[in-house]
């Protein structure tokens, strides 16, 4: 019989050090998993190891290197679950922008994950899953995020695709809407009246929490017959 428990369950979160993949570490130690977390910066990884505890480990890990995920995955003799929730945003208009930053949007979120997948799927039990992450600009594109946006939808695409190529382990995506993280409050210069102004803007009149995240990234873990989704974590907001 499936399982669909956690316990005791190897997952592996990529962007674990801090907002939706922080909370996510937190919710699937609750559920007595044990977790490796993988971050670029090594003072934000120390940290969140250390609110952890023990049944946490990690190491640095940047998604914009191949090398680099290639050596982080090769500690990991073996996993249940992979959360990918790392990717760097650089806006920039398609016609101006430096073209190294309109690159860095597909090659953190897709090829990050792309590389991830390659590395991980040696060491993921038969039984597992993958959970990969993009975004609402898929549906409501913006001036300036138009590679962010191909990034995000090329992840969802991705998945899939691999539903049939990696079977019987399982892949889906969490699509979500704006979402109250650190990520967010910094693009917004720490400014609570335009945070507010962003929460009010939304159908349920407040922002998404990465704690929303964490229980949707958990569910699709735990539930055998979720694959190949796109799960909608917006409050709505596609459709206001």
């Amino acid at each position: 019989m499936t399982s669909t428990t956690l316990h005791n369950q190897t997952i592996v979160i990529i962007g674990g050090s801090s907002g939706l993949g922080l909370a996510t570490a937190h919710a699937a130690i609750k559920s007595k998993a044990r977790v490796i977390i993988g971050g670029a910066d090594k003072e934000k990884l120390q940290a969140a190891l250390a609110e952890l505890g023990e049944h946490a480990t990690g190491r640095t890990l940047n998604v914009l290197d191949p090398t680099s995920i290639q050596q982080f995955f090769a500690a990991i003799p073996s996993l249940d679950h992979l959360l990918i929730t790392a990717a760097v945003i650089r806006p920039g208009r398609l016609l101006d922008a430096p073209i190294e930053a309109l690159q860095a949007n597909l090659d953190s979120r897709f090829w990050g994950s792309v590389h991830s997948l390659r590395a991980a799927a040696p060491r993921l039990a038969s039984t597992g899953s993958i959970t990969l992450t993009s975004g609402m600009v898929t549906q409501r594109p913006q001036a300036g995020k138009s590679l962010a946006a191909v990034a995000a939808g090329a992840v969802e695409t991705l998945a899939h695709s691999l539903v049939s190529e990696i079977a019987p382990r399982r892949i889906n995506v969490i699509n979500p809407g704006p979402m109250h993280t650190p990520l967010l409050t910094d693009m917004l210069g720490n400014n609570r009246e335009l945070i507010n102004e962003l929460a009010n803007a939304q159908p349920l009149k407040r922002l998404g929490m990465p704690e929303d995240f964490a229980d949707a990234a958990l569910f699709l873990m735990r539930n055998p017959n979720i694959n190949g989704e796109v799960l909608h974590l917006n409050g709505g907001s596609s459709w206001a």
